[in-house]
Parts: structure tokens; C-alpha cells; sequence
């Protein structure tokens, strides 16, 4: 009875936790950042955001964002990357959805902003 209740209270939290929130669709800038390492910037991005539980880690659902295989995950998937038009590519747009079931939690207007820039700039695995 105990086991349950525990249970139930974990899934309550989470329900409360994935729909209290709202977000806004952020526009693209232009007072985008310069020079976007793939590296220093975005993979600590995807390390507090992405992984935290384990969501895009390896193992875990697509796009795999850990360290080790963000760059070849991102840019082997169809539209995840859109240097043509980088505000339709998949990561990007995810990052800025609204509509989304489970919002991201942590990112920020600046951070959507270091992903554009970096496509924007041909994203090189920098």
C-alpha cells in the first residue's frame, strides 16, 4: 500500500511538473551570437537540457545529444539541420515549439539563439 502511494505521488509530480509551464515560441534575432562553438557552447547546452534524465543520452530517444555523438546524430537525421533555412531545421524549431507535450525545461531565449547561429554559420562540428 505504501509502494503505491509512492507511485502515485511520482506520477503526479511528473504530470504537474510536464504541463505547468508555458512557453512562448521565440522569434529569431537578429543580435544572434558570433562564432558558436559546437563544443564549448552547445554541448553544454544539450549536457543541462537534453540529458539531464537521460531523454536524448545514448541510448535514449533520437537525436542522441550526449558529448560523444551529438554532431554525427544531428547531422545524419533528415532536417534536423537545415542550413538552407535554419530556422526549419528540426533542433531548432524544437527548441522554440510551443505545441510541444513536453516543453524543454532551462532553455532560454539565448540558448535557442547559440543553436540558430551555429546552423546559421554552417554548423561545423567546432
Amino acid at each position: 500500500m505504501i509502494l503505491l502511494r509512492y507511485k502515485l505521488l511520482a506520477l503526479l509530480s511528473i504530470c504537474i511538473f510536464a504541463f505547468s509551464c508555458t512557453y512562448e515560441k521565440i522569434e529569431p534575432a537578429a543580435d544572434l551570437p558570433q562564432n558558436v562553438s559546437f563544443k564549448n557552447d552547445l554541448i553544454p547546452l544539450f549536457n543541462q537540457s537534453c540529458n539531464v534524465i537521460g531523454c536524448h543520452s545514448e541510448g535514449g530517444i533520437s537525436p542522441d545529444l550526449s558529448e560523444t555523438n551529438a554532431y554525427n546524430s544531428l547531422s545524419t537525421i533528415a532536417n534536423m539541420i537545415d542550413l538552407d533555412t535554419p530556422e526549419n531545421s528540426k533542433i531548432y524549431m524544437r527548441m522554440t515549439d510551443t505545441q510541444s507535450p513536453m516543453p524543454l525545461s532551462g532553455v532560454m531565449p539565448y540558448e535557442s539563439k547559440l543553436v540558430l547561429a551555429w546552423i546559421k554559420e554552417g554548423a561545423k562540428n567546432n
